[in-house]
């Protein structure tokens, strides 16, 4: 079943992607920055660590002091991830909204020009 859109219809789409696509701009905007935090959290977190074992008086090998420091920062690498994979589902998003918009553009054109 195709369903025909007036122009009127097509310029109410566009307009409510439109505002979707600036409030995700933001959410993207803010999950950067806590993408950012966490990565920052957990390389402070490593390197704090990383200073810890060199500082030993024991001598470790470089496997078991990566091993030791990843087992002290699962957490923040953990958290820097999952925050890394909300920033990238809101870019997807994003695009998949641009895409909508560009395609809304292209159906009023061709409406506009059929009229």
């Amino acid at each position: 079943m195709t369903r025909v859109l007036t122009q009127g219809q097509i310029e109410d789409h566009i307009l409510s992607i439109a505002e979707e696509l600036e409030e995700q701009t933001y959410e993207y905007a803010r999950l950067s920055e806590i993408a950012a935090e966490a990565e920052a959290d957990y390389k402070r977190a490593a390197s704090s660590k990383y200073v810890q074992l060199v500082t030993l008086p024991t001598k470790i090998s470089v496997v078991e002091k990566q091993a030791r420091v990843d087992t002290a920062t699962e957490g923040e690498f953990r958290t820097w991830k999952i925050a890394e994979a909300r920033r990238q589902a809101c870019r997807e998003a994003l695009l998949s909204l641009r895409a909508r918009l560009d395609a809304l553009r292209t159906l009023s054109a061709n409406v506009r020009h059929q009229t």
